[in-house]
């Protein structure tokens, strides 16, 4: 039953792919994160109060970390995913996104005292060259000109976003369980599109109507890829451990392409399956333990999880 939670979970982050790159293209991209992120945030709230017997208060520093996590992971993230999916293909999207672990790592370095080693750094420099080779759609051409797809782009910078996300998630959960702090910072991302979506409407830009398709659709994103997949996740690595559930997340990219190019008909490209293979492969060398030892420095700092060892770390994937 575990492997199954964790099996479905990134078929469900892969449905929001592939449902969004619809939906953008009728519904403003900040709107449908702020629908998102407020459902999210109305299932998680009794299921945090359920499991810990109160919605716990937040205190002093707790709240820039939620903040921080609100713009990051919630509203920045996904904003910039969505806008990127106007203009990209989503094998693209989710393959450069597969390299997020890389970027975390370069983050983790300075802020939380994560060790370098020759494995690592190789492994972040195969994962950037394959996300290379996937912007430049496998061209030399495009490499040397540097004439990127702004989409694509756009993931680069949303994946980076993600990664400052996944560091600060550390200090977020000092005080603050997983769970709790992935609903306030569900919430605080709903306040800050919610802004944005105020802002519009005084600028005049008229009220925001859904179809019952697209309503259906949102639902679908903000409760099963969301709420849903975050509980799936978790309990499956409660059951079977953070590293063997780490496997699974790179199902992502696997589900996606199959999705997309069976519904929205995109091409799958040599260029997806060679630069793919190499951001798979610099994930694994950043990211699996080596021999026993421990990859971090002797400073008593608090430390990332990566993706072989964090228990929820993707826990609300795209």
């Amino acid at each position: 039953m575990a492997y199954l939670l964790l099996a479905l979970t990134p078929l469900l982050w892969a449905g929001n792919w592939t449902i969004a790159k619809e939906l953008v293209r009728r519904v403003n991209p900040a709107d449908l994160v702020m629908a998102r992120w407020l459902l999210a945030s109305l299932v998680l709230a009794p299921i945090v109060y359920l499991r810990e017997g109160r919605l716990p208060r937040p205190q002093g520093v707790d709240w820039l970390w939620i903040a921080l996590c609100g713009l990051t992971g919630m509203a920045g993230y996904n904003t910039l995913q969505y806008v990127a999916q106007q203009q990209t293909t989503n094998i693209n999207g989710t393959l450069i996104y597969t390299a997020s672990p890389a970027l975390t790592f370069l983050l983790a370095v300075p802020l939380l005292g994560e060790r370098v080693t020759l494995r690592r750094a190789a492994g972040v420099a195969l994962s950037l060259a394959g996300t290379a080779w996937i912007l430049a759609g496998g061209s030399l051409e495009v490499l040397r000109s540097w004439r990127f797809n702004p989409g694509d782009v756009l993931m680069v910078v949303a994946s980076a976003g993600w990664a400052v996300y996944t560091v600060v998630t550390r200090f977020g959960t000092r005080r603050l369980s997983p769970l709790a702090l992935t609903l306030y910072a569900s919430a605080a991302g709903t306040l800050m599109m919610a802004a944005t979506r105020g802002a519009a409407l005084a600028a005049g830009r008229g009220a925001w109507s859904l179809s019952a398709g697209d309503t259906w659709a949102v639902l679908y994103i903000g409760v099963m890829s969301s709420a849903v997949a975050y509980l799936f996740w978790n309990e499956g690595v409660r059951r079977v451990g953070a590293g063997a559930a780490s496997i699974f997340a790179n199902l992502l990219p696997v589900y996606t392409a199959v999705l997309s190019t069976t519904l929205l008909d995109e091409r799958l490209t040599l260029a997806h399956l060679t630069g793919g293979l190499a951001v798979l492969a610099g994930v694994y060398l950043v990211a699996a333990p080596a021999g026993g030892t421990r990859a971090v420095s002797s400073r008593a700092r608090p430390r990332v999880a990566l993706p072989s060892e964090r228990p929820s770390g993707r826990h609300l994937e795209r």
